[in-house]
């Protein structure tokens, strides 16, 4: 299924850090790594727009990781106008975030190749073992104690005032995409940052009222806590009341 044809090289990139413990294990030729075998391979096709792989490994001493692996799957950039991987936009996406101190993903290697069928690319990220998705905890949410249904709110509050504070809209940001560590609470990331890019006032409220929409099991008293959280991280509102009103339009005029 996989070519292993490669016609170009370019560029790949590995924190330093891995690099000493990656060379022992062959990892750090990307045919190599594009050869991988596993026993269950999750395979993401994508109609004319080319196929992925994620599949998951573990090294001794270093612990678990994902590699997704791309063929011809592509999108064109101001960076790239005849199409880079959207794994090399994850990438850049990922370092956004970074810049403004928003958790997310923590890659170790990037790399990509011409081969016969068109554009490859692999990204390998750390496995984020111990977080859960806000939508799986939503599911059990009545089961949880109260004071941990508030340090949620507390911490997804914070969580999504820290990404518009700096200016930064999803596009299409729900519950399953702020990931929290329920034994280290506030531990929080960004599941999904290739979706990060500078948006308007108006865009990221329009996005707030989205993911409130998302987590409509939550109640209006508990939301508020949520609310809290959010104008703490974001300098746009310094009322709850004000930003519920700008939310909710026609429950407050009722």
């Amino acid at each position: 299924m996989w070519p292993n044809s490669a016609k170009k090289n370019s560029e790949g990139y590995i924190e330093a850090q891995f690099r000493q413990q990656f060379r022992p294990a062959h990892l750090l030729n990307f045919h190599a790594l594009w050869e991988m075998q596993f026993l269950d391979i999750h395979k993401i096709s994508f109609p004319e727009t080319g196929q992925s792989l994620i599949d998951r490994f573990e090294l001794d001493g270093l612990g678990a990781f994902y590699i997704k692996r791309q063929l011809d799957r592509s999108v064109r950039t101001w960076r790239r106008p005849f199409g880079e991987p959207t794994f090399a936009q994850e990438l850049r996406n990922i370092r956004l975030c970074e810049q403004y101190h928003i958790p997310t993903l923590e890659p170790v290697y990037y790399g990509e190749r011409q081969m016969e069928p068109g554009p490859a690319a692999i990204l390998i990220v750390r496995a984020l073992d111990g977080y859960q998705s806000l939508q799986d905890i939503l599911a059990k949410w009545y089961g949880l104690e109260r004071h941990i249904r508030e340090s949620i709110l507390l911490t997804t509050g914070k969580a999504l005032g820290r990404i518009h504070g700096a200016g930064l809209s999803h596009r299409r940001l729900q519950a399953d995409d702020i990931i929290i560590d329920l034994t280290q609470i506030p531990q929080w990331r960004l599941a999904s940052p290739q979706y990060i890019a500078p948006a308007k006032s108006r865009d990221l409220l329009l996005e707030l009222q989205g993911f409130l929409a998302s987590i409509s099991v939550v109640g209006e008293t508990e939301l508020d806590f949520l609310l809290k959280a959010y104008i703490e991280t974001c300098p746009q509102w310094t009322d709850v009341g004000a930003l519920k009103q700008a939310l909710f339009p026609s429950r407050q005029a009722s």
